[in-house]
């Protein structure tokens, strides 16, 4: 996350809810998404499914030889890694899940030039979901948990979401700050054995694992 600089900034849209102020802002080369005043997503306009956060570079990186056909995302920002996931892997499924229709909104009219056959947006509270998608057939070999903030009842979430990886699978969380209380003795607990990846000058952390 960045604070947002409006100096250079063109402020092309700026909506509010009962609990999001949301602008989308853009300079010559960039466009913003920014939420509650913090830079949380961007996209290059020249280059739109060019990943430009180094997280997602590492995330990517880490997947590219991995064999994949469905994805589960919670947390949609901006889109730039449904925008990647479209250019790579056009013929895989990608499903998010955003609890906010402005995001929603924003993403669909500012930040997803083409539409992605293959792309599923659900608006929706993620434990809500988890909790609905448990009865119907839907596993996923690859869930990517982007959040923020990150959630008081995350261990519940994350039980939730375990039970919807598919036999091969692997298990992404972008964490944004230092791990919560109970982190690493939950994990312990866990069928999936999570790496911490610190990636340079970014002060999330990125855990991977299968």
């Amino acid at each position: 996350m960045e604070q947002s600089d409006n100096r250079t900034q063109a402020i092309l849209s700026w909506r509010r809810s009962a609990t999001v102020d949301l602008r989308v802002e853009q300079d010559e080369q960039q466009r913003y998404l920014v939420l509650n005043g913090q830079r949380q997503s961007q996209m290059q306009l020249q280059h739109p499914a060019s990943p430009t956060y180094p997280h997602l570079q590492l995330l990517l990186d880490w997947l590219a030889n991995k064999p994949w056909q469905r994805l589960l995302q919670i947390g949609l920002g901006g889109g730039e890694f449904n925008r990647v996931l479209a250019a790579r892997w056009p013929d895989c499924q990608v499903v998010t899940v955003e609890q906010e229709p402005l995001i929603i909104e924003a993403y669909q009219q500012f930040f997803r030039p083409q539409p992605h056959p293959n792309e599923t947006l659900i608006c929706a509270d993620a434990m809500t979901f988890a909790r609905d998608a448990l009865v119907q057939p839907q596993r996923f070999e690859v869930i990517f948990i982007d959040i923020y903030p990150w959630p008081e009842q995350w261990q519940a979430l994350m039980l939730a979401l375990l039970q919807l990886r598919a036999e091969n699978n692997w298990f992404c969380i972008n964490l944004p700050a230092e791990p919560p209380a109970q982190w690493q003795q939950f994990w312990q607990q866990q069928p999936v054995k999570l790496v911490c990846y610190n990636v340079p000058g970014y002060l999330n952390q990125l855990w991977l694992g299968g």
